[in-house]
């Protein structure tokens, strides 16, 4: 009795949950999945990167760390971002990037007129969707030193994407569960497993083995 009653609490509960995680993530979800679908077919869409350039005077903090001054000059030409440092500074000069998933700034202040040259990249909605499937505000090809993330909306941004992984991994075990449990559909539970982990397998270990 006490079996059965455990049973039945713990189906009711995953079913619970299985809905209220699905409707959190049912946004994020379709955001991935057309993400994804632009990602992959990028002909269906148009991907006209807009470049352009302007110049504003600015003042550069003598104190501080790069990041810190980095700030600074952003809050006088009104930008936000990930602040993006990579080398060596050019004498004379004070260089740095402000990466967001539309858009690319990249700034080179002269130190001595206080001239700051902004080389702007405006991405199209498929550029955008496409940065947010992989934007995590820190990537090792950008050799940034230290690499943190800096901007407030990238670590709610990360945190977020922790919790979509969890949650999905959570969709998939109560998934297995509910189709477990379910003995009139157990062929076809099993089919479908088994599809699905064939062809992952391939993706994941048989094309390692194909030359």
């Amino acid at each position: 009795m006490n079996r059965a009653r455990t049973i039945s609490t713990v189906e009711r509960w995953n079913r619970k949950l299985h809905i209220y995680v699905g409707l959190y993530l049912l946004l994020f979800i379709w955001l991935f999945s057309v993400s994804g679908l632009m990602m992959n077919h990028t002909a269906w869409f148009s991907n006209r990167i807009e470049r352009y350039s302007e110049v504003q005077t600015v003042t550069v903090p003598s104190d501080g760390t790069n990041l810190a001054k980095a700030k600074a000059v952003m809050r006088q030409l009104g930008v936000t971002g990930e602040v993006l440092l990579r080398g060596v500074q050019k004498e004379g000069h004070f260089n740095f990037g402000i990466i967001r998933p539309n858009k690319r700034v990249f700034v080179n202040v002269d130190l001595r007129t206080g001239i700051a040259k902004l080389n702007n990249v405006d991405l199209p909605v498929p550029g955008t969707l496409g940065d947010l499937h992989t934007f995590t505000g820190v990537r090792r090809i950008w050799r940034e030193e230290p690499s943190i993330r800096d901007w407030l909306p990238t670590q709610i941004w990360s945190v977020c994407i922790d919790a979509i992984s969890i949650g999905l991994i959570f969709l998939t075990g109560s998934s297995f569960y509910l189709g477990w449990r379910i003995k009139q559909q157990r062929v076809g539970f099993i089919v479908s497993l088994a599809a699905g982990s064939a062809v992952c397998a391939f993706f994941i270990w048989g094309l390692l083995l194909i030359e």
